[in-house]
């Protein structure tokens, strides 16, 4: 593949020994509109450690970018929306040094796990949930964790969103409403019973007054913007962008102009950090004592 002068350029500099060239250079080449992903795959195999290691972290930085395009896109209802793929990316936002496929490994088993149980009404559900010691968070316990899907079926503990959201995917969806009662989410069924969450399951006649409907995508926001207050209560910008950029769809330098002090006041900081972490701190990785 033939690439333009500019980015031969920028991919001879990749062996700089100044770390703040090459974030410079990292920085131009994400931007670039070019296949990046040819010039990255070409570039693995250089006889140079320290080519190979900086190609890594591009690659990874492209591959962070595609997985938050596919999230906005799929939350924005421009593509097909899979809960479990849905929660899987937005696990990542957060725990960004797992791997894709061991997370969808474990979700892959909690699938098989819950295909051996009876899954056609309400009643399944909350017995399943007890059965399996599924414990529903009230949505005021906010940690980052409970947002995630990864170790929220490592822990089985997680906020009452998240669970309810992975039930109304295994029953099927149809028939079945996701709706938040005096800010306790639920599931309500066609006869017009709810299974409520919030610090413990309860299964209830509703008399419909006072429930307020939520689509799935608007519930996967939900937990994408819980995401986002933790990394903002982290102060940390890296997180902050990277989970901005998958709610908003912008890739580009100005995602934080609309923002407040100090996000919006030197975003150069936080391009600097994402590009370093090969840093022992930087980046979450889920702890399942594996």
């Amino acid at each position: 593949m033939t690439f333009s002068p500019e980015i031969r350029r920028l991919a001879a500099m990749l062996d700089d020994p100044d770390n703040d060239v090459a974030v410079n250079v990292a920085a131009q080449l994400l931007a670039s509109d070019e296949d990046i992903d040819a010039l990255t795959g070409m570039l693995q195999e250089s006889p140079d450690p320290l080519v190979r290691r900086r190609v890594h972290v591009l690659q990874n930085a492209i591959a962070m970018r595609y997985r938050r395009r596919k999230l906005f896109l799929m939350l924005n209802g421009e593509v097909q929306c899979d809960v479990f793929e849905a929660l899987i990316l937005l696990h990542l936002l957060w725990f960004d040094k797992d791997q894709y496929e061991e997370v969808a490994k474990d979700v892959q088993k909690f699938m098989e796990l819950a295909a051996k149980s009876p899954l056609s009404s309400l009643e399944d559900a909350e017995i399943f949930m007890r059965k399996h010691s599924f414990l529903p968070e009230n949505e005021t316990t906010i940690r980052p964790e409970s947002y995630c899907i990864g170790t929220v079926l490592f822990h089985h503990l997680g906020a009452s969103s998240i669970l309810l959201a992975i039930l109304w995917e295994l029953l099927g969806q149809k028939g079945y409403s996701l709706v938040r009662v005096l800010g306790r989410f639920g599931l309500r069924d066609s006869e017009n019973r709810v299974l409520l969450g919030g610090g413990a399951w309860q299964l209830t006649e509703f008399s419909g007054n006072g429930a307020e409907e939520w689509s799935i995508t608007g519930l996967l926001r939900y937990i994408g913007t819980t995401l986002l207050s933790c990394a903002v209560n982290s102060d940390s910008y890296r997180y902050v962008m990277s989970i901005t950029r998958a709610l908003t769809g912008d890739e580009s330098e100005h995602v934080f102009d609309g923002f407040p002090y100090p996000f919006a006041s030197n975003p150069e900081e936080f391009e600097n950090e994402q590009n370093t972490d090969n840093k022992e701190d930087d980046g979450h990785e889920q702890n399942t004592g594996n």
